[in-house]
């Protein structure tokens, strides 16, 4: 038999298969998914949405057992259940649905969807839809409502699905304001030096032999591919990282995208750039994935990106992205917990994502002015990494906040209840007894552009961001868990509470002002410039944005012990690894 024709009629057996069990599927009850409209705070309907708007969709099936209850208990350190982790295979077995996923993924097909994947967890498939076609396979409407400045597209009611145990359907609500705050970074005045890998290493005490094993996963967007060559240039440069080979760092592309602002610049590659030179300084040995998503399309959370991510078994996931504001409880703006959260956690795997970079916003929208931290970065089941500056001071290495003028660290106080692992040194401020609430960031890196990359042939500084941040704290746990004990590696967020309390030696804590004598993050906008020959009276300046107001009237700032602006501080991974083996 020809081979064109073999492969043709394998597709038509698995595609039959596929649409029987979605025909069975079908004839279930279905399921009435509510969608969570927190956008819509503050605006009012403007018409129907625009029906070739394109929609992100990643369908979340109710797993087989208690996931959400498994990873609550494993979070929590002291839970005997906390290192009990899962392996890929335990997981699929345990909670996975794959024929029922296998039949929303045909279901998506058939209904026009594009670019249709099933996740390998067996518990999530996804697709691009236009807003038309959503409409008839949901049997709801989507509507556009504003305020003037923001756009929000959401459906009118909840979303009918002919499947039984759908848990969530994500990627329904589109704004159309710029979501990733923290991946504009901006050139820097701060007066340190571009540090060359060998020095940032000395400066952040990072161990020899670092990311043996490791695979660290750094997702991307595909509209911002950077160029593999310049990993090599970075690595034959002056103090390299020892021991760093760019044959570890390899990319995977989900999706073909030009090059675009949907990331909120058009930079060609830099902020990849930024990130894998970051992981490699920290973890020269360690695999590093370059894996493309389409993250920065307006209405996608990462859901279907993080179980892509998954599916290539890390140590490690950086999500560098700041998906939106939550300035409200989360289950109000985004909905459940996305699965692969779950999932993550309770294999074993480190999430580290940013805490943003606009100062006490974390995440700002256009027309809004107050104090509100950033999601992922409060849910308990992430490392929320916020940003410093590292220099020296009177010529011995310190830390002080990140606060450029432009952006400054995101971190602040959140309403959702404060994990029962957050508790770390630090005065009564921010008690147990005194904050109830979750508090970002756990820990800091430095967001100042201080370590020197390649970006298109060319040694740059001084460009940064918490998304670097997040990198460079990826890369410093895959050095530290290379080399520690299996069961005290840091998994979690909470370890790194633990190891704060039991080793606070493991820690920089960054408790002084930075050069400018800002001890804070609180966002001191620019004055918009004025025009030529202007006269007449000066326009009112930006508005300073302060968070911690109840605690801190002056904004939250940095002190001795924990604090809402650098967390814990920063890891020193040479006396990381140390109290961990």
């Amino acid at each position: 038999m020809p081979r064109k024709l073999s492969r043709w009629l394998i597709g038509c057996v698995a595609l039959s298969v596929s649409l029987l069990a979605w025909s069975q599927l079908a004839g279930a009850a279905g399921s009435r998914v509510a969608v969570p409209l927190g956008a819509l705070t503050g605006l009012h309907p403007a018409g129907s949405a625009d029906p070739g708007t394109i929609l992100h969709l990643a369908v979340e099936l109710q797993p087989k057992s208690d996931l959400d209850g498994l990873a609550a208990r494993m979070s929590d350190p002291a839970n005997p259940a906390h290192r009990q982790l899962i392996s890929r295979d335990d997981f699929v077995s345990r909670f996975g649905r794959v024929p029922d996923a296998r039949a929303v993924g045909a279901l998506l097909r058939a209904n026009g969807g594009t670019d249709v994947e099933v996740a390998g967890d067996g518990l999530i498939a996804g697709a691009l839809l236009r807003v038309d076609q959503a409409e008839r396979l949901f049997g709801v409407t989507w509507q556009k409502w504003t305020d003037g400045t923001r756009t929000v597209v959401a459906p009118s009611g909840p979303l009918n699905l002919p499947i039984n145990g759908v848990r969530d359907v994500r990627g329904v609500v589109v704004a159309s304001t710029p979501r990733l705050a923290d991946t504009r970074p901006s050139f820097t005045y701060f007066r340190g030096d571009w540090y060359e890998p060998s020095r940032f290493r000395s400066m952040t005490d990072a161990v020899a032999d670092g990311g043996n094993g490791q695979r660290v996963v750094l997702v991307e967007d595909a509209s911002d591919r950077f160029d593999l060559n310049d990993v090599r240039r970075f690595l034959a440069a002056e103090g390299p990282p020892p021991g760093a080979d760019p044959q570890r760092v390899t990319e995977r592309s989900y999706v073909f995208k030009n090059a675009s602002g949907g990331c909120g610049r058009d930079d060609r590659g830099q902020e990849a750039a930024l990130d894998v030179d970051a992981t490699v300084t920290m973890a020269p040995l360690a695999e590093a994935v370059v894996d493309y998503d389409d993250v920065c399309a307006a209405g996608n959370d990462g859901t279907l990106a993080l179980a892509r991510a998954l599916d290539l078994d890390p140590t490690v996931i950086v999500f560098p992205f700041v998906v939106g504001p939550a300035d409200g409880p989360i289950a109000s703006r985004y909905g459940l917990t996305p699965l692969p959260q779950l999932e993550a956690l309770v294999r074993g795997i480190p999430l580290v994502v940013p805490a943003g970079d606009d100062g006490a916003y974390g995440f700002k929208e256009p027309g809004v002015e107050r104090a509100r931290v950033s999601w992922p970065c409060v849910s308990p089941y992430v490392i929320c990494v916020g940003g410093s500056q590292l220099g020296d001071r009177d010529g011995v290495v310190d830390e002080g906040p990140w606060n450029d003028l432009d952006h400054a660290g995101g971190g602040g106080i959140s309403v959702e209840p404060r994990p029962s692992w957050q508790d770390a040194p630090g005065d009564f401020l921010f008690s147990r007894d005194y904050v109830k609430n979750r508090i970002v960031p756990d820990v800091s890196g430095d967001a100042a552009g201080h370590l020197r990359v390649y970006w298109h042939g060319y040694g740059l500084g001084g460009v940064g961001g918490t998304s670097e941040s997040a990198a460079l704290v990826g890369g410093q746990l895959a050095a530290i868990n290379s080399l520690s004990v299996a069961g005290r590696r840091l998994l979690t967020a909470g370890d790194l509470y633990v190891l704060a309390r039991t080793a606070p030696q493991a820690f920089r804590d960054i408790s002084r002002e930075n050069d400018r004598g800002w001890k804070d993050n609180t966002l001191r906008p620019r004055r918009p410039p004025l025009a030529k020959n202007f006269t007449g009276l000066l326009p009112t300046p930006p508005p300073l944005v302060r968070g911690c107001a109840e605690q801190q009237p002056d904004g939250c700032a940095v002190r001795p012990g924990y604090d809402a602006v650098t967390g814990i501080g920063s890891i020193k991974e040479r006396a990381a690894v140390d109290a961990l083996r």
